[in-house]
């Protein structure tokens, strides 16, 4: 027989969420693997051999949760209007950002500027952007974005949805029927503009 895992799925969970608490109450600084492994009970040797290290942890937590911004923007259906799918997968990543909360700050880091393309990280976490792009690349080949650039409607869409989802964790609009609200509203409206042909057209 084999040897047994020392530490199996149910330590590192723990670990994780361990690790997300920190952070989200106290910030990157404050991960250390001594303190995770005091929050969960357990050995700093069960962050070593599951993580590697500290760097190694908040990775972990970056993999997470741009895996869940994946799964909710992969798992929208195609529909024949743009625009209609577009909302759609703007709630995708309010769900998963609802989903993940403590969570959200980091996986915004994994796709700033300068973040090396070639790392798995960032391309896990480019798929949900690339599946907005899909769309809007339809929306502009049929005529919906006159004279305006994937990336240029990429980049406004994801500002937006990155402000309410930031809004939303921090309590600012309120309830879950006001939240939905404001975000079916800001982004329907941002849509209408995107529509409208450029300065010049």
């Amino acid at each position: 027989m084999g040897r047994p895992k020392e530490h199996g799925a149910q330590t590192r969970a723990a670990l994780l969420a361990a690790a997300a608490e920190l952070l989200h109450a106290e910030g990157p600084s404050a991960v250390s693997v001594r303190r995770v492994a005091a929050a969960v009970g357990t050995s700093t040797r069960a962050v070593y051999s599951l993580f590697d290290d500290k760097d190694g942890l908040l990775r972990a937590l970056s993999v997470d949760v741009a895996e869940t911004m994946r799964r909710h923007h992969e798992s929208v259906p195609a529909q024949d209007d743009p625009i209609a799918e577009i909302l759609s997968l703007a709630l995708a990543y309010r769900a998963a950002a609802r989903e993940k909360p403590k969570l959200y700050d980091l996986f915004f880091g994994t796709v700033r500027p300068g973040a090396s393309q070639a790392d798995p990280l960032f391309a896990l976490a480019y798929r949900s952007f690339e599946r907005v792009l899909q769309v809007v690349r339809r929306g502009i080949a049929s005529g919906v974005f006159p004279g305006r650039s994937e990336f240029d409607i990429g980049r406004n869409l994801f500002a937006l949805v990155h402000g309410l989802a930031s809004l939303e964790l921090r309590g600012v609009l309120g309830d879950e029927a006001t939240a939905v609200g404001v975000w079916r509203q800001s982004v329907t409206a941002t849509l209408t503009g995107l529509q409208q042909r450029t300065a010049g057209e």
